[in-house]
C-alpha cells in the first residue's frame, strides 16, 4: 500500500515544542512507552537460546497466527513465503529486524533477546540481508522482490514493498524501547517522516495482530503500535526522538 506522504512530516518546525531537546521530557515519554509495552519478562540471552526456544518464541507463534483467510497468512519477511511452506521444508530462521551487530557493539544486548523484534525469514534471505540497514519507506518503485539498494551512499536492504510497514513497526518498537542500538542510517533519518507515516497508516494484517496478541497473552509484553492507542505515540514528537534521536526535530 502506497501512503500519500506529501502532507506528512515529523512535526511543524514553526510550532516546535522543543520536546526532543528536553532530556527529562523524552525520559517521561520513554516511561509511558515502556508502561504500554508491559512488564518485560526475563528472557534468555540470544546465545543461550536453543533451537526449541527459538521455535517456541517465534515459529510456533507464527504458525498459530496463520490461517487461509484474507490477511490471515503469516508470510516471511523477504521472500513472502507462507509459514507452513517454510516450516514444511525446514527453511526457517530468526531474523532480527535490527541486526545483532547493531546492538550494544560486540557485547550481548537486551534488544537482540526480545522476540517482539524478531520475524520469520528463510535462511537464504536472512543471509542475503546480513547486517544491512533496512529501507523502510515507500517510494514509486513498486518493488516486489527483496534486494540491495544504495541510498545516500550506503547499501541498504529493501524488503518487498508489501512488507515494509510490518517491518517498520518492529523496527520502531525496538528503537523506542532499547537505548543500546546504533543510530539509524543517514537515509533512515532523512526518511523518518515517511517511515513513521507508513507504519501508522498502512494497516497491519490479521496475522501480524494475532502474533502481537499472542505475545501479549503469553509474555505480558508486546508492541503498543499494534494495539489501541498507538496514535498517541506516532503523533508524539518526544516518542519519535526515542527512535530517531534529537536530529529528528
Amino acid at each position: 500500500m502506497l501512503v500519500d506522504l506529501s502532507r506528512l512530516r515529523l512535526h511543524d518546525r514553526a510550532e516546535s515544542t522543543g520536546l526532543c531537546q528536553d532530556a527529562a521530557a523524552v525520559d517521561a515519554v520513554r516511561a509511558r512507552w515502556l508502561a504500554a509495552c508491559g512488564r518485560r519478562p526475563s528472557l534468555k540471552r540470544w546465545k543461550r537460546l536453543s533451537g526449541a526456544d527459538k521455535r517456541r518464541l517465534l515459529h510456533t507463534v507464527a504458525l498459530r497466527a496463520d490461517d487461509d483467510s484474507p490477511g490471515g497468512a503469516y508470510l516471511t519477511a523477504y521472500e513472502q513465503m507462507d509459514i507452513d511452506d517454510v516450516m514444511d521444508h525446514e527453511r526457517q530462521s530468526v531474523e532480527h529486524v535490527v541486526p545483532r551487530s547493531h546492538i550494544n557493539g560486540r557485547d550481548p544486548g537486551d534488544a537482540e533477546d526480545d522476540p517482539v523484534g524478531w520475524i520469520v525469514a528463510t535462511r537464504a534471505s536472512n543471509s542475503r540481508r546480513g547486517n544491512k540497514p533496512l529501507k523502510l519507506w515507500d517510494d514509486e518503485d513498486g518493488q516486489m522482490a527483496a534486494g540491495t539498494v544504495r541510498v545516500d551512499g550506503e547499501v541498504h536492504f529493501a524488503p518487498p514493498a508489501a512488507q515494509r510497514a510490518r517491518l517498520a513497526r518492529k523496527w520502531l518498537f525496538l528503537r523506542a524501547t532499547y537505548a543500546d542500538i546504533d543510530p539509524p542510517s543517514r537515509a533512515q533519518r532523512r526518511h523518518a517522516a515517511a517511515i513513521v507515516a507508513l507504519a501508522q497508516h498502512d494497516p497491519p494484517s490479521k496475522a501480524e495482530l494475532r502474533v502481537n496478541a499472542d505475545l501479549r497473552a503469553r509474555l505480558g509484553w508486546a508492541n503498543p503500535l499494534l494495539e489501541e492507542g498507538a496514535d498517541k505515540f506516532y503523533d508524539d514528537v518526544g516518542w519519535r526522538a526515542l527512535v530517531f534521536g534529537p536530529y529528528a526535530c
